[in-house]
């Protein structure tokens, strides 16, 4: 039998502790957030629309890049006081290209960010939650981008899948690698649905759920990194003994 995912999650947590995602760059070194943005115990964000856009605008620049590149993206456009999304709209296409210049692909991520800051703009109120369909009808918006949309920028208890949940899980035998399916879209709404169908059976509140979800993908980000990589390094991993993908021991 496969260890559950809330056994995992309570593992996780109790290792490597709270982490504090979505960082907010803007708010770092203030009380509760460190040096990067991160507020490991503090669970009202976003506190303004300000922070609510540098979430947004995290979640479009970290397609096909590591966090380590938004930063400095977020940094550019944080010095030339972007905070929203009628900030950016103000901007040519190549200057906001120049800016998210260290995110990769900055000339299309600058299309996607304009473009989705048109529709933002248009929006009677920002801080409504959208449709999830909604998102994915926008240019550049998959269903990873989406959820995270919803899950860190407007608090919607939605899972967000990633390559590092799936090979989690399948590595833990949560999820059968027989089962997934090839194509990207499929795959992902594969592994939320079963991820979903596993964790509806917890009896927690909505506002515990939204904790669960938020911090359960920002822990799994965080063990892939450390111990569950492409090359898996198991020596001390701390779900070792639930796992009949570890390696052997040299």
């Amino acid at each position: 039998m496969p260890i559950s995912l809330l056994r995992v999650y309570r593992i996780l947590l109790e290792h490597y502790g709270p982490q504090g995602w979505w960082p907010v760059a803007r708010h770092a070194g203030e009380p509760g957030f460190d040096k990067n943005g991160y507020h490991p115990n503090i669970w009202r964000i976003p506190k303004t629309e300000e922070d609510r856009w540098e979430i947004l605008t995290g979640a479009i620049l970290t397609q096909n890049t590591s966090w380590k590149n938004v930063e400095l993206a977020l940094v550019a456009l944080r010095a030339e006081g972007i905070s929203a999304a009628s900030d950016v709209l103000s901007l040519t296409e190549s200057k906001l290209a120049s800016l998210i210049r260290p995110s990769g692909y900055y000339n299309q991520k600058a299309k996607r960010l304009r473009s989705f800051a048109a529709w933002l703009n248009a929006r009677p109120n920002p801080a409504d939650p959208p449709a999830r369909k909604e998102l994915l009808s926008l240019v550049g918006i998959g269903p990873e981008t989406a959820d995270s949309m919803l899950l860190y920028a407007w608090n919607q208890p939605v899972f967000v899948v990633d390559l590092y949940t799936i090979r989690l899980l399948t590595r833990l035998s949560i999820v059968s690698t027989e089962e997934i399916p090839m194509q990207p879209i499929r795959r992902y709404e594969h592994v939320q649905k079963s991820i979903l169908s596993r964790l509806s059976r917890s009896p927690v509140s909505s506002q515990e759920r939204l904790r669960l979800y938020t911090e359960m993908h920002a822990l799994i980000v965080r063990h892939a990194k450390e111990h569950c990589a492409a090359r898996p390094k198991c020596a001390q991993c701390p779900l070792g003994r639930y796992c009949p993908s570890q390696s052997p021991s040299p």
